[in-house]
This record gives C-alpha cells, structure tokens and sequence, in this order.
C-alpha cells in the first residue's frame, strides 16, 4: 500500500495510465499531476486547472482529457493544449482513441488533431427534447464495443423533471434507446459501462444504480445511509464495483449479487474519486486532504 500527499485542496479525479505504471491526479485550482509508484515521484505536470476536474487517459495512452471549468486535452508527451472548451463534469474517450467527449453540455473532438465533431449537445439537443429543456448536470460514456454514448441529465422537460439515461449511436448521432433511471434521487454526476457492456452504471447523489443496458431494467441499486457518492470503478474482469462516497471508507461489491464483500478504510479524510488500473491489479482513491492511498487488488 501506497499512501502520499498529492495536493493541496480535494482530490477530484484520478486516472491510472494504460501500461498502470503512472497514476495521474487533478484537484481544484491546481495542475494536473502525473505520478510513478517509486516513492511516488512526481513525473510531471501539466498546465491549467479547473475547479471538481474530473481526468482521464485515452486508452492507447497519448492523450489526457482534464474537466472541470476549463476543460482541456493535453498531450503526455510534452503537456501540450491540443483542445479546451467550457465546464465538463464528466469527460470519456472512445475505446479506439479517436475522440474525446464532455458533458455537460455534451461535446467531442477528435484525435489527434482536437479538432470539433458534430454530434454534440447542440445538434441533439432538438430530438432529445423537442428543444424544450433546461439541465442541471451531466454524464456519459462510451460503450466497450465504442458504437454508443450513454449520456445521464437530470432534465427539466416543460416542468416536468426527468432523469433518463439516452443512448446514442457514435456515428450518427441517432437515438438508439432509453433507459429510465427511476431508483434516483439527485443529479447524475458520474456514468460507467462495465467491461463487457452488459450494464450501466451511475452515481446519482446517496444512490448508486446499476441498469441492464440492452433491456433498461434495474439490477441493483446501492446505498449507504445519506452519504453521497463520489466515484465508481469497476474491475476489469466486470466481476467488482469499488465506490467511494463522503465517509473514509472504499466499498467492495459483487456485481453478481450486488453484495457488499470488501471494505478498507484508512485515515485519509473523507473519500472523494477512485479508479482501478486496466491490468486490475491496483486501485486508488482520494480524499479532500489531497491525500492519495493505492492499494494491491485481490485477484
């Protein structure tokens, strides 16, 4: 186990590098920062800052996407800007690493270049809701497969709320489904398929929710009192979710029976982003200390 001071405010994002040699933090109003395990040292750090930046690593490991106010995407290679935009909450990039997308609103860019895609909030915004609509928060993801984008809004349909999750298809931007997340009640801040895109899930204030993603009904829905939660990560055989809410404790569960097996809890403050390496051998959390642990996963 692995514990060290990363920054100096709350801890809003973590992203492990695809190799899982590097783990990369962001917090608010300050650098990102990217990391190695020996000590950890610090590697480098890359410019701007933004205020609950969520981070993230595209997959083949060129490029990072930071959210928060100032969304940006960055080039490990030398921290160069290759695209910025206006707040995203959440930010995802496609399983081929060939764009990069951020909510809210809904945006994306392709890669390398950074250029602009159509397809974003503005060009659907028309067929989700006859135009009629107002948003509180985002977010999505793409499926493992990489042909649909799940987007989660809280929604404001001519005064009638709403929170579904729509599935869209990539390349054309057509709506392929809808999926009602009944079981909620807060916004969406967070949204993840499991690895073999069997399921959805989402974080939605005290409650996380887990749907079929072919049929759209609701496998699980888990709670810890009135904590709220603030991350999700499953495990790359699909078998764990590992989530975090505002208490210090990191929460194991079994996704084939939705049970909790699994907790740790260290004295790091209160538990604010997790993520678990591709190779699912370590995982990590951060606090609202700046504090980081990683730790060793059971295989």
């Amino acid at each position: 186990m692995l514990t060290f001071k990363a920054h100096d405010q709350t801890i809003y994002g973590l992203a492990f590098s695809p190799d899982g040699r590097h783990l990369a933090t962001s917090s608010k109003d300050e650098p990102v920062i990217l990391w190695a395990f020996d000590g950890p040292t610090e590697v480098k750090r890359f410019p701007g800052s933004g205020s609950d930046s969520p981070v993230v690593f595209s997959p083949d490991g060129r490029f990072l996407a930071r959210g928060g106010w100032d969304f940006a995407l960055l080039e490990v290679s030398n921290g160069k800007v290759i695209a910025t935009g206006r707040a995203r909450e959440t930010v995802a990039f496609s399983p081929d690493s060939k764009e990069v997308a951020g909510c809210s609103p809904l945006e994306r860019w392709s890669l390398p270049k950074g250029k602009p895609l159509s397809g974003g909030w503005g060009d659907w915004r028309g067929r989700y809701a006859g135009g009629d609509m107002e948003y509180a928060s985002g977010a999505l993801a793409y499926s493992p497969d990489g042909t649909t984008i799940a987007t989660a809004f809280f929604a404001r349909l001519k005064k009638r709320e709403s929170r579904p999750i729509v599935l869209w298809a990539r390349k054309t931007g057509e709506e392929r489904g809808r999926l009602l997340a009944d079981f909620t009640n807060g916004d969406p801040r967070f949204l993840t398929y499991s690895p073999d895109g069997s399921l959805i899930a989402g974080v939605y204030g005290a409650r996380v929710g887990g749907l079929d993603a072919a049929t759209g009904a609701t496998v699980a829905v888990l709670k810890v009192g009135t904590k709220h939660f603030k991350g999700i990560a499953f495990t790359p055989d699909g078998k764990r979710l590992i989530t975090v809410n505002t208490d210090a404790a990191v929460r194991v569960y079994d996704t084939a029976t939705w049970t909790e097996t699994t907790g740790y809890e260290w004295d790091i403050g209160r538990l604010t982003a997790v993520a678990v390496a591709p190779d699912g051998l370590r995982a990590a959390c951060g606090s609202d200390r700046g504090r980081v642990v990683v730790w060793d996963l059971d295989l």
